[in-house]
């Protein structure tokens, strides 16, 4: 049989009981958790600007739901794929800090933009170098991490990450009052920059720092080239072991990623739907500055991981002894049940008050799913394959985030007369698609358990 030699990221370590994690891996994690709060930075700054960019560019609200959804969205999806593949072949940290400096570089052309196309253009890059972050820190995780220590390594992340997201918002809303007061000092050139521009060139200053700590995360050791082998027909060996190539396991369980994925693609439409807007609707609808608003956000969303932690750690564990690996679906389908609720009472809400107390319900019942998140996702494969399937589920369900908003924007359009119409017009996108979401991911739970049990027999015979 002829053979290429191939040097995918797997890694050789002994049996998941006999190993002890090192603290380098909790190191790495560390890193990946700074990694992502730049990244959420990068990605808030736009949000927080975006009715002082549509005032100075004129803009509707449907040029606005795509620039701040689908252009970032549309590019990320057609970018995961292509960095799962590199990252799923080569040295995850070296494709992980190409990303990083690609979309910083992206965040500083949001700053150069001259005209609404050429923002858009810019937004969309962000989105692409963004792309890799979830399926590359994803499919790092299981190699820092043997198999026993793997879901509180995935729960850390998860809520450290969620930590970033509130941390992220308020870093935005410091740094647009700090560009002002900052200003004097500037180069001649900056200081006749308006201050949207220089938000986007502040937050993008950290791309260098963010390289050189990627270089230092520990992966565990790889396999020889010599031991990593693949056939014409495209069958991976992995030390005398054939290991499932990526169709046929998307074949072989068709029906797990028929409804799992389409379930998440109409959770993430009716998540971004309103998510997208909720900072131009506190803007516009309650009169909350960018500055004062980052700060809200960002303590109502620590206090949502403070109180989803918890939440998460024992609603899992109760309904682990209940319906077995199935609950990390039936967490997600339930939380979309209560966002429907959630997004029902904000069209009531009369105060910024009100609207801040509803949307930190909303968000702890978020932050108890995306606990689990990274865990549902990484069981979906077995580890030579998890990138690339993290990727394709990615590429396609972040779809819905990118059609969502300009859908949103075009009903808020029609509704002009109504002080209240674009929370009215987000209310009627989002809802219908997170029922349907209920609907196909709890189609997909029997599904999900059979593949997920598949991968771990998988990962189990290379460990």
């Amino acid at each position: 049989m002829n053979t290429t030699t191939l040097t995918p990221d797997v890694a050789i370590v002994p049996a998941a009981g006999n190993q002890r994690t090192p603290l380098r891996a909790w190191y790495s994690l560390g890193v990946l958790t700074i990694v992502t709060l730049i990244a959420f930075v990068d990605r808030n700054i736009l949000l927080l600007q975006a009715e002082t960019i549509r005032k100075v560019m004129s803009l509707s609200d449907m040029q606005l739901g795509l620039l701040q959804g689908t252009a970032v969205a549309a590019f990320a999806a057609m970018a995961t794929f292509p960095l799962g593949w590199l990252a799923d072949r080569y040295d995850r940290r070296l494709v992980l800090a190409g990303c990083a400096l690609f979309w910083s570089a992206a965040v500083v052309g949001c700053g150069m933009a001259q005209t609404y196309e050429q923002l858009l253009l810019a937004s969309a890059l962000v989105g692409a170098g963004e792309a890799g972050l979830v399926p590359i820190s994803y499919a790092m995780i299981p190699d820092m991490f043997g198999e026993k220590k793997r879901q509180v390594a995935n729960s850390v992340f998860a809520l450290a990450s969620m930590s970033a997201t509130s941390l992220a918002m308020a870093l935005c809303g410091q740094v647009i009052g700090m560009v002002d007061s900052l200003r004097p000092s500037l180069p001649a050139g900056l200081q006749m920059l308006e201050s949207w521009r220089l938000s986007f060139f502040a937050v993008a200053v950290p791309a260098p720092l963010l390289v050189l700590m990627i270089a230092t995360i520990y992966l565990r050791r790889r396999p020889p080239a010599a031991a990593v082998k693949m056939d014409k027909a495209g069958t991976i060996t992995v030390l005398g072991q054939t290991v499932a190539m990526l169709v046929p396991h998307l074949r072989a369980n068709r029906k797990t990623f028929m409804f799992f994925t389409a379930g998440l693609f109409s959770a993430l439409f009716g998540f971004a739907a309103i998510g997208s807007w909720l900072p131009v609707i506190y803007l516009r609808n309650h009169g909350v500055s960018s500055k004062d608003l980052g700060a809200a956000l960002g303590l109502i969303a620590l206090i949502a991981v403070l109180v989803g932690f918890p939440v998460s750690i024992y609603g899992t564990r109760y309904f682990r002894k209940r319906v077995g690996n199935g609950v990390n679906i039936r967490s997600l389908w339930l939380t979309c049940v209560l966002a429907i609720v959630a997004i029902a009472l904000m069209v009531f809400a009369t105060s910024a008050r009100q609207m801040f107390a509803i949307h930190g319900a909303y968000l702890v019942t978020l932050t108890a799913a995306l606990l689990v998140y990274p865990t549902t996702l990484q069981a979906l494969a077995p580890r030579q394959l998890r990138a690339r399937t993290v990727a394709i589920v990615g590429m396609v369900a972040s779809s819905g985030s990118a059609i969502a908003p300009p859908v949103t924007g075009f009903v808020s359009d029609h509704l002009k007369g109504n002080p209240n119409g674009l929370m009215i017009a987000a209310a009627m996108v989002s809802i219908p698609a997170l029922a349907l979401a209920v609907f196909l991911l709890a189609k997909s739970e029997r599904h999900y358990v059979v593949t997920a049990e598949q991968s771990r027999l998988a990962d189990a015979d290379l460990d």
